[in-house]
């Protein structure tokens, strides 16, 4: 089945980093379709009136007015899809004009179509920080605890070569099951990466075998066999820091979890100053993030 990523495209093309983890991370061994998502973001008239120099083609049927900067980045980005290893199926373009801020239109947009992840690239994710840092900010509130957010969400620093694999962050809980799901979903024709279940232990008590075994059967439902699994525990005073140092010393290319986890366990305060979520946003510079609602 053909994965659909939306990816946001923002209006410098040197901060694609969304694109270029795709097409460092993924093979020709499944069908792809991508769109590329740009947010003409107009707060006034003085920042309209900055604007060098628009680009106005009737031909692109854009809705909002696409700057020259914004241009070239969905051009690069249409390159760089067009020769790097993915193989892609389909692109498609998509502008709009900011109307309810960027992050509240990039997941109006997610909820339309049946995308498989939002993919933000560097800029994008240090919007979305702001917001998890932002415990009274009532566009987040709505985002996490009204579950605007329905689509896992991929947060991506700029790649580093060699990196490889998925570190699937696991603690019992249904969202935790659902981001191996979505891995196992995403993996499932990728076999040069390998899958490993993590246990971030804090004093809990809870049966890590019970929890690894409930997780490889997600993974057995796409395919995945056994020599690509690995499991692991580690404990630690700080989730976060644990689940980092780990991903780390392993080399991995991503780390999933579920927004939404058990009491004691992995995201209890994603809304809150200081969250798991929050601080792996802040904590990641090579390994991107894969967040499951």
């Amino acid at each position: 089945m053909k994965k659909h990523f939306l990816v946001t495209v923002s209006f410098d093309s040197a901060h694609l980093t969304g694109v270029g983890f795709l097409c460092s991370f993924f093979q020709k061994l499944s069908e792809h379709q991508v769109t590329l998502l740009h947010i003409c973001r107009m707060d006034s008239q003085s920042m309209n009136a900055t604007l060098l120099e628009t680009w106005e083609n009737p031909e692109d049927k854009l809705n909002g007015k696409l700057t020259v900067g914004a241009k070239q980045a969905l051009e690069k980005a249409r390159a760089m899809l067009s020769q790097s290893s993915m193989s892609v199926d389909q692109i498609v373009t998509k502008t709009y004009a900011e109307q309810y801020g960027k992050v509240t239109d990039i997941l109006s947009e997610a909820s339309k179509g049946l995308y498989d992840a939002i993919v933000l690239g560097k800029r994008a994710s240090y919007t979305l920080q702001s917001f998890f840092e932002r415990p009274g900010d009532e566009t987040a509130k709505e985002i996490i605890r009204g579950k605007a957010l329905s689509t896992p969400l991929w947060i991506c620093p700029e790649p580093e070569e060699g990196r490889r694999n998925v570190l699937v962050c696991v603690d019992g809980s249904k969202n935790a099951l659902r981001a191996v799901d979505h891995v196992g979903y995403i993996l499932s024709k990728q076999p040069q990466h390998s899958i490993t279940l993590f246990n971030a232990q804090s004093g809990t008590g809870r049966d890590a075998d019970v929890i690894f075994q409930e997780a490889k059967a997600e993974l057995y439902e796409h395919g995945i066999s056994d020599d690509r699994i690995h499991t692991a525990t580690s404990w630690g005073l700080s989730i976060p820091a644990t689940i980092m140092n780990f991903a780390e010393k392993g080399s991995f290319a991503a780390i999933a979890f579920g927004l939404h986890g058990v009491k004691e366990g992995l995201l209890k305060s994603i809304n809150l100053s200081g969250g798991t979520a929050g601080k792996l946003i802040e904590k990641t510079n090579k390994i991107s993030l894969w967040c499951c609602p």
